[in-house]
């Protein structure tokens, strides 16, 4: 059993979520697939003004679930998402039944990174769309394992990992993702974001990663959509040849937890 996964790797324009949108319908009319994953806060653009794009924010959202009930289709963007506690940065889920939000549990708190304006997620979030389970993370978030762990054995196929990512991370993102496949024996997507916005320059780079750790498809440093394709065969064959996730003990307490 497989799926289409096309990863929407586009520059975003800020405070422009109708331009925005107008790219996200491009590339749903243009290429044939299941799921349509875009980047992270991708749908307003880092740097905007937030609360003043909830509206829009809102109505785009609704569109695009139109969209997914007439094509029967999922798709996944990020965007703002505007709470009396304070601003997320969130990651809309959206099927033909339903929308699903998760919210970034680790925003970044460094350097020109600093998210510090963002209130933190709360909860780890698990979808599904076709018999498909899809791990849903942003960015940052790919540096804590027990997230990863957590979705595999909740029965996870793909995690899904959507970002803003600055040239400097690239070579720690680029350690970290296929780890993050093998140690789980799942498909890790990563999807970036392209181009610049205020200070911040993005790479690219969005991939596929198989649940070995090897990457199946990548793009390149400018604006493209990749279409793969997942298949819980190829997930469940890994497991065969590597049996670490069955082979994990239950019975040890570990630190901290044993204090």
């Amino acid at each position: 059993m497989g799926m289409r996964l096309a990863l929407c790797q586009y520059q975003a324009a800020i405070d422009d979520v109708g331009a925005n949108l107008n790219k996200i319908m491009t590339a749903v009319s243009q290429t044939r697939s299941d799921v349509y994953i875009f980047p992270e806060m991708f749908l307003t653009g880092y740097g905007a003004d937030y609360a003043s794009a909830s509206e829009d924010v809102q109505y785009a959202i609704d569109r695009m679930r139109l969209w997914c009930m007439e094509k029967d289709i999922a798709i996944l963007v990020g965007a703002p998402s505007c709470r009396p506690t304070g601003t997320g940065n969130s990651m809309f889920f959206i099927t033909p039944y339903d929308i699903i939000r998760y919210d970034k549990l680790y925003p970044a708190r460094f350097g020109m990174c600093s998210e510090s304006n963002f209130i933190r997620g709360d909860r780890p979030v698990l979808c599904s769309f076709r018999g498909m389970s899809f791990g849903l993370s942003i960015g940052y978030d790919v540096f804590f394992p027990e997230i990863y762990r957590n979705y595999a054995l909740s029965c996870a196929d793909v995690n899904i990992c959507i970002a803003a990512s600055v040239a400097p991370s690239k070579p720690y993102y680029e350690r970290i993702l296929p780890a993050r496949s093998l140690e789980n024996l799942v498909y890790t997507v990563f999807v970036n974001s392209v181009g610049e916005q205020r200070d911040r320059k993005f790479y690219g780079s969005s991939r596929l990663i198989g649940p070995l750790g090897d990457t199946l498809g990548e793009l390149g440093g400018d604006e493209g959509v990749l279409c793969v394709y997942v298949d819980k065969d190829v997930i469940k064959n890994a497991r065969k040849e590597r049996r670490h996730l069955e082979d994990r003990r239950i019975d040890i307490k570990w630190y901290p937890d044993s204090l």
